[in-house]
C-alpha cells in the first residue's frame, strides 16, 4: 500500500505543471469570450457617423450677433487673421461707440499694413535678377493695393505703379512660373488684360498657374472688346 501511495503522490506532483500550463492557456481565452472581445480593427466594421457639413458663420454676421462684452474678444481675435481679410470689419469697429475698441481696431489695421509694407521694402532691396523675391514683392504689392485697404483712387495709382514694377522685374530676371503668374495678376487687376495674357502665354499649356488666371484674363479681354 505504501509504495502505491508514494507512486500516486509523485504522479500528482508531476502533473501539477501540466495542469497549471493548461489553465494559463485556456482561462484567458475564456475571459476574452466572456467580455465579447473581437480580434481586428473595429473601425473597419463600425457604422459611419452622420456627415456634418462645415458651415461657418460669416464674420460680418457674427459681429452683428455678439453682445457688447463679447465684441472686444472678437476684435482681439482679428489680430491672428490676415489684415486684408478683416480690414472691412476693423473699419466698422472703428465707428463703434467704444473709444477703446475704436483705438484698438485702428491700431490693428495700421499694424497689419505696416507689416506688409515692411516685407515689401525688404524684398525691394533684393537683387533685381532674383525671380523668387520679385514674385513675393509683387504679391506684397497686391495685398497692399487690395480694395479693403485703400480707396479706389489710391488703388488705381498703386496698381499702375505695381504694373511698371512687374514689367521691370520680368525683364531683369528669369521669368519663373510664379513670377509670370503673379505679374499676370498684377496686369489683370491694373486693367491691362493684354499684358496679362502675354505673361500667361509664357507658361506651359495646362499649367495650374495658367489655368488659374486664364479664364479671368479672357473675360477681361471680352469686356474690353465690348467697351470698344
Amino acid at each position: 500500500m505504501q509504495p502505491l501511495l508514494t507512486i500516486a503522490t509523485l504522479t500528482g506532483l508531476a502533473a501539477l505543471p501540466v495542469v497549471f500550463s493548461w489553465l494559463i492557456v485556456v482561462l484567458p481565452s475564456k475571459r476574452r469570450e466572456a467580455f465579447s472581445l473581437r480580434v481586428g480593427n473595429p473601425l473597419l466594421i463600425a457604422p459611419l457617423s452622420n456627415a456634418q457639413p462645415v458651415v461657418s458663420v460669416p464674420l460680418v454676421a457674427m459681429s452683428r450677433q455678439l453682445t457688447a462684452s463679447a465684441v472686444t474678444e472678437y476684435v482681439l481675435g482679428m489680430r491672428h487673421q490676415p489684415v486684408e481679410l478683416v480690414a472691412p470689419l476693423l473699419a466698422r469697429m472703428m465707428r463703434c461707440d467704444d473709444p477703446a475698441l475704436q483705438l484698438f481696431a485702428q491700431s490693428l489695421l495700421a499694424q497689419g499694413q505696416e507689416r506688409w509694407q515692411t516685407w515689401m521694402n525688404r524684398l525691394a532691396e533684393a537683387p533685381e535678377n532674383d525671380a523668387r523675391s520679385a514674385a513675393w514683392l509683387l504679391e506684397c504689392g497686391l495685398v497692399l493695393a487690395s480694395p479693403a485697404l485703400v480707396s479706389p483712387a489710391e488703388r488705381a495709382g498703386a496698381l499702375s505703379s505695381l504694373a511698371v514694377l512687374a514689367r521691370q522685374r520680368l525683364q531683369s530676371s528669369q521669368p519663373t512660373p510664379l513670377l509670370l503668374a503673379t505679374a499676370a495678376q498684377v496686369f489683370l487687376e491694373a486693367g491691362q488684360a493684354a499684358e496679362a495674357r502675354s505673361a500667361l502665354h509664357q507658361l506651359p499649356q495646362g499649367s495650374p498657374l495658367r489655368s488659374k488666371w486664364e479664364s479671368a484674363v479672357a473675360h477681361a479681354l471680352h469686356l474690353q472688346g465690348l467697351a470698344c
